[in-house]
């Protein structure tokens, strides 16, 4: 047998190359040339040299009829990092599983919690969703449908073809497939939808029980409502409104901001009417105080925008009215509050 001369000097690479070196001219030590092997694979992948020992795995062996002792020829494995094994063990475990995720297995708050990322509005520090904004949207695309319906009459009767859309899908606010997936998981996310966020509605009739709202709004179950009032002159807002029958329009209404605003077609006279509360006319001053007087005391009343220059409140008026005019408004009406709610 042909061996290589024992190195009396150290050899360049991991211990387990050592061991190897001196018996791999043998053509019959397949598992000392497999070690061999692994060990230059080890080298290559650390070129600094300056990889850890690595445990050469014992060579199973069996006992012949003879007692002798054979060597199998089996391949040593080398034992993966620990982050492999840990990274293969997960990727066994998702692909091993065949029964599907049960997501109502999760408990309550995590379940919360991805609903707040599906039914919950992103991108503001108050999540508010906008009835006026969602009706004009929903007016400008009937609008466009019907005109793109009635061109594409007239291009039938010539032989064209009919005008297609170039818009993609709209991003929607807020994913509502989700209450489609189950009678569970449709409670639990229109609880969550009501609960968490604000609903702006804004007046600039006082029609009530009717409201400009989107179809399909429960108005009996919303907590948060952000409620725009839209003054215009005292001639065309001295008329008597029925607020009893608004509130009574949401029964689980907990928290409330009225933002009184001016019409922006009634700007210029409603802004000099309402100046100064000392000076405001007694149509305001009558209107004021059937608002006050019929509010719940179970709701927390908040007056006036946001004074947070990120709450972005997307008001339909021209302009707020001044926040110190209706702080000494309620300090006059606010000792009647809730006195019809209380019948």
């Amino acid at each position: 047998m042909v061996r290589f001369p024992r190195r009396t000097h150290s050899v360049s690479g991991p211990p387990s190359v050592h061991y190897t070196m001196k018996d791999v001219a043998c053509c019959c030590n397949i598992a000392k040339i497999q070690q061999f092997y692994m060990s230059l694979m080890a080298l290559r992948r650390n070129p600094q040299r300056k990889c850890r020992k690595e445990e050469i795995p014992a060579t199973p062996t069996t006992t012949s009829e003879g007692g002798e002792e054979e060597i199998r020829d089996e391949v040593p494995a080398v034992l993966p990092s620990r982050n492999t094994r840990r990274k293969y063990s997960i990727r066994q475990e998702v692909q091993g599983s065949t029964a599907p995720f049960r997501f109502g297995d999760l408990p309550r708050e995590i379940r919360d919690h991805v609903y707040s990322f599906l039914v919950v509005k992103r991108g503001r520090k108050v999540p508010v969703i906008e009835a006026k904004s969602i009706m004009k949207v929903q007016k400008k695309r009937a609008t466009a449908q019907r005109t793109r319906e009635r061109l594409n009459q007239k291009r039938a009767q010539t032989g064209r073809g009919p005008i297609v859309p170039k818009e993609g899908p709209a991003e929607p606010i807020i994913y509502m497939n989700i209450l489609q997936a189950s009678q569970q998981l449709h409670h639990e996310a229109v609880d969550c939808l009501y609960q968490t966020n604000w609903f702006a509605i804004s007046l600039e009739t006082f029609c009530f029980p009717h409201l400009d709202v989107p179809p399909g709004w429960d108005m009996g179950r919303i907590t948060k409502m952000q409620l725009e009032i839209q003054l215009k002159d005292s001639q065309r807002m001295n008329t008597f409104v029925d607020w009893g029958a608004f509130f009574s329009l949401f029964p689980t209404l907990r928290t409330l901001r009225i933002i009184p605003s001016f019409h922006s077609r009634y700007y210029d006279w409603a802004r000099t009417e309402l100046e100064s509360w000392a000076k405001a006319h007694f149509v305001f001053r009558g209107f004021f105080r059937e608002l006050v007087v019929a509010i719940p005391d179970r709701i927390h009343l908040t007056l006036g925008p946001s004074i947070d220059a990120e709450d972005d409140m997307h008001l339909e008026g021209k302009a707020p009215v001044s926040t110190r005019l209706l702080q000494q408004m309620f300090d006059e009406f606010g000792f009647t509050r809730g006195i019809d709610s209380r019948d």
